[in-house]
This record gives structure tokens, sequence and C-alpha cells, in this order.
């Protein structure tokens, strides 16, 4: 159950980074804080990548580190832009399917065991998500964006699974930063706002610790347990947000999305009950 809690609290940690950053977008625009938050992270991350003895354990990864920050950026850009285009809930709930194309390339890529309990409880999962953001969805360049971002984010996650075969989750970190921090420099250039506060700068700042330490949480779990059994549980971010929502944005939280959320965390405590029989 250990993988199970530390991807629960990268979803939590995510959650407030999401909260932050429709925040700080009152300061900064958010594709510039995607610089940031990859450019800061570099600074955090450096000391303890550099005290290693062996900064990439086998050559031929090289070529997949590379890879797995291509996709990273990649995602970041498309995402960012889709936000632009098409209303925040339908891209989030197109966000939302990357836990199934994780959850089937790993049964695809990896030759994981096809549980259909899990599936099934997987399946109910994603509706209920859709069921509370309830979507407008409209085929526009928006939301075509959205589906490949949710693509490429699930690709990057596969890489991440079979680098994390070989490499330490450090190295997965670190060589993330390095290179998106140039790939979403370039689209940041043209929103470019001055950073002329301390206030601004603090946020950044957070929204990096944050964002790093919910990624070493999130890597950190899919290098010890199979895709399948901890995809499921991505959807708790919802839940999260739509917790930090009410408390800091005013949000409302209807019937539906108390019930569904319920659903969603019934769904998850049997999945979970399923991983700790399978262990026993």
């Amino acid at each position: 159950m250990y993988p199970v809690a530390l991807l629960v609290s990268s979803c939590f940690l995510f959650s407030i980074l999401a909260a932050l950053i429709k925040f700080a977008a009152e300061y900064i625009n958010p594709i510039q804080q995607s610089f940031f938050r990859n450019f800061l992270g570099i600074l955090i991350l450096a000391p303890f990548f550099l005290s290693q003895k062996t900064f990439v354990k086998y050559k031929s990864n090289t070529g997949l580190l590379v890879l797995r920050g291509f996709f990273g950026g990649i995602t970041m850009i498309l995402l960012f832009t889709a936000y632009t285009l098409i209303p925040l809930s339908q891209a989030m709930a197109i966000s939302f399917s990357t836990p199934l194309f994780m959850y089937f390339g790993s049964i695809l890529f990896f030759k994981e065991k096809i549980d259909l309990f899990k599936t099934f409880f997987l399946m109910v999962g994603f509706l209920f998500t859709i069921l509370i953001i309830r979507p407008d969805l409209k085929v526009e360049l928006g939301s075509i964006l959205a589906v490949v971002s949710a693509i490429t984010h699930a690709v990057a996650g596969l890489l991440v699974k079979r680098l994390s075969n070989d490499e330490n989750v450090l190295t997965l970190m670190f060589s993330m930063v390095v290179l998106m921090a140039p790939i979403t420099f370039i689209p940041s250039v043209y929103v470019w706002d001055e950073v002329d506060s301390f206030f601004i700068l603090a946020l950044l700042f957070s929204l990096a610790v944050i964002a790093t330490l919910g990624n070493y949480f999130w890597t950190k779990a899919i290098s010890l347990s199979k895709l399948t059994n901890l995809m499921p549980f991505d959807f708790t971010k919802l839940i999260f947000s739509t917790i930090l929502g009410f408390f800091f944005f005013q949000e409302k939280i209807d019937l539906i999305t108390s019930i569904c959320g319920i659903g969603l965390i019934v769904c998850n405590s049997f999945i979970a009950g399923k991983i700790k029989n399978e262990k026993a």
C-alpha cells in the first residue's frame, strides 16, 4: 500500500499546485509559470543530483530520458494552450483520460495482467469524474490539443515506468526539468510578464517546491508498483481539487458532485482492498 499512499500524496500536492496556478494567474501567465516551475526545479534538485556518484546509470537510457523530457514539455505546452481555447471543465475532463491511456498502455507494453475487477472500477471512476465536471464537449482545436496532451502525458508516464527499472528517481526528475525548461521557455517569451516583486517570486518558488515534491512522490510510486494498481487512484486529484475549490475559491459543491465524489472514494477503497488481499 506504500506506493498507493505515495500516489495519493502526489495527487494532493498536484491539487494544491493547480489551486496555486489559478491564484497566481492573476499576476503571471500560466505558461510563464510552467517555465519558472521547471527552471526553479533545476535549482532545487541540482545539489542532490550533483552529489550522486553516477548521473545516468546506463548510457543507453539517455535517449529515453530525452524523450521523456520532450513529451513532458510538449504535454505542458499543449495543455496550457488548450486552457486558453476551451472551457477549463472541458480541458480537465479530457486530461483525466490520461490514467486510462497509462493503464491500458501498461498492459500493452509492459504485459501487466488484465484485472477485470480493477478495470471495472477504473472505468466507473472515470465516469464519476466526467459526471462531476459535466463538460460541454465539442470537437474543436482546443479539445484536440487536450486529447493529444493526455496521450503525450501518458507516453511520458510510461517512459518513467520503463526508466525506473534502471535509473533512480532523482535522475528521472532532474533530467525532466532540465529538458522541460527550454521547451517551456520558448512559448513563455510571447506572454512574458516582469517578475518585479518578492510576492510573485515567492509564489513561483512555492509552485516549484510543491511541483518537485509532487513529482517525487508520483515518480517513486510508479517505480515501486504496477501501473494497473496505481492509475485508478489518480482520480483522487479531482476530490482534493473540489475541496480546495470550495474552501479557497468559494466554488459550490452540488448534490451530483457529492454523490460522485463518494463514489470515487468507494471505487478506490475496493481497489485498495483488492491490492491488499493480493499481497496478503
